[in-house]
């Protein structure tokens, strides 16, 4: 903000237009002083009352990425018994010597690069914030976050495939369990394959209605994974185990679109397969065109469990067919074979009482494009195989309400660190509360108790004067 007084209509004019501007960045310098002054106040008192093994080595200044901006903050370092050397207020915060970013800072990035490219999620902080990360830092973070997760789920996994055991989880009772699963294919570099495909799965235990014509899922659980359709059902399963009683499940219903993976493991979760109807009508829109009346019977075959029927129809509707169309409708009887066992509407035979508020499965469809599609598909992207597990696993954090309190609760460290030693400090309770309640009492700086002498001039009555004495007036709510 301009420190010199605009001296014409046109001039007030542009000024009060970036005013908000100014003033934000006066009210952050003071932030950051404060910030500065809270920590390095703070630096003292652990000095005072650190372990006796620990000796002061330097006092060294060090950036701190915050949601303020970067505050260069001062503080001690220690060599302690074993010749180490530590840092009792970065240790505090929960940071290292490669580490200086805040908690709320690694949050917001973080949920940025979920919804959006790594670039783009710097520039966008940068220009939206004061937060000054690179694209680079934000990646970094992706993986130190995510990898601590993914690691411990691995190690779950593994267990639960050589010893068949699970960890008692919530024990949720439901009567039927919706699961639906699907894939999609995302493009690789440095890689040895060219592509790899993504697995999604969902479940939940039935749809409410939120307006006319538009219904929701209720308790949905999603899970997703890079790798085979074994290990997809295996993480799907112990998921599941953690929150429900499976035991107690009457029905589960396997929704899909036909993919192997999906048909022929439905069983592995004691469900049986359903096909999607919305791929059943894609493949009878291919293969017959613009003959309604021949698909409508076909569809109506389905619904009504005579598979035989559905099959000769089409088969009738082939003979009568030429060229590209025939081999469509030939491509659409060997899909309806293979996807035999689910053609039939899971719900036939349930009778009309049980079939009261279910629906066809399909819910998959919008949660791929939800969760992978948007993010990770076209744009020109590829990926590493280890880049796509960290971003979903962070995508999944922040869908299920988790992402906050692992990263509060993780101390984030790379592998070579090793973990946090513990905090050598003999701080008494009382002046804990009583250092926090003094730090958060500074009083502000003379700059913010200032006046502004131009409304008591000799200008006082002109009309930018007149404009500023009304912007420094505080009107009573």
């Amino acid at each position: 903000m301009e420190n010199s007084l605009p001296k014409s209509l046109a001039e007030l004019k542009s000024w009060l237009q970036h005013l908000d501007k100014g003033l934000l960045e006066k009210l952050l310098e003071y932030a950051r002083q404060c910030y500065r002054t809270i920590l390095e106040q703070l630096d003292d008192a652990l000095t005072e009352h650190r372990s006796h093994g620990l000796r002061i080595e330097h006092r060294r200044a060090v950036w701190y990425q915050t949601c303020l901006g970067p505050v260069c903050v001062k503080r001690r370092v220690y060599r302690d018994g074993k010749g180490q050397r530590r840092c009792l207020l970065d240790e505090l915060m929960g940071m290292n010597k490669r580490d200086h970013i805040t908690l709320t800072v690694k949050e917001i990035a973080l949920y940025l690069a979920t919804n959006m490219p790594y670039r783009r999620a710097a520039e966008v902080l940068r220009k939206t914030s004061a937060i000054d990360l690179t694209h680079q830092t934000i990646h970094r973070l992706m993986g130190k976050v995510a990898d601590p997760y993914l690691e411990k789920a691995q190690n779950e996994l593994r267990w639960f495939l050589e010893t068949g055991e699970v960890v008692v989880g919530e024990g949720r009772q439901a009567n039927r369990l919706m699961i639906e699963a699907d894939g999609v294919m995302l493009s690789l570099q440095r890689e040895k394959e060219r592509r790899v495909e993504v697995k999604l799965g969902i479940a939940y235990e039935g749809w409410e209605k939120v307006s006319k014509d538009r219904y929701r899922t209720v308790n949905k659980t999603v899970y997703t994974a890079v790798g085979g359709g074994d290990d997809f059902w295996a993480g799907m399963t112990l998921k599941l185990q953690e929150l429900y009683a499976l035991h107690s499940v009457k029905d589960t219903v396997v929704g899909g679109d036909g993919a192997r993976w999906v048909r022929e493991d439905a069983s592995y979760v004691g469900g049986r397969f359903q096909l999607d109807r919305y791929h059943l009508n894609r493949e009878l829109t291919a293969a017959l065109g613009r003959d309604n009346e021949t698909r409508g019977k076909v569809w109506h075959a389905c619904q009504c469990g005579d598979i035989e029927t559905a099959l000769q129809i089409m088969a009738e509707a082939m003979r009568h067919a030429r060229g590209e169309q025939a081999q469509r409708i030939t491509k659409a009887c060997s899909y309806m074979r293979e996807n035999r066992a689910g053609l039939v509407d899971y719900r036939l035979a349930l009778g009309e009482e049980g079939k009261k508020g279910l629906r066809h499965t399909g819910a998959i469809e919008g949660n791929v494009d939800k969760f992978v599609a948007r993010r990770m598909k076209n744009q020109g992207m590829s990926w590493r195989v280890k880049g796509i597990s960290r971003l979903l696993c962070v995508r999944l954090l922040v869908f299920e309400g988790k992402f906050t309190e692992w990263l509060a609760n993780r101390l984030v460290l790379s592998k070579s660190e090793g973990q946090s030693p513990a905090l050598q400090i003999d701080m008494p309770g009382k002046l804990v509360r009583r250092l926090v309640n003094h730090l958060s009492m500074q009083e502000p700086d003379d700059w913010l108790k200032a006046g502004l002498p131009a409304l008591r001039g000799p200008h006082a009555s002109r009309p930018w004067a007149q404009v500023l004495r009304s912007l420094s007036e505080v009107q009573p709510i």
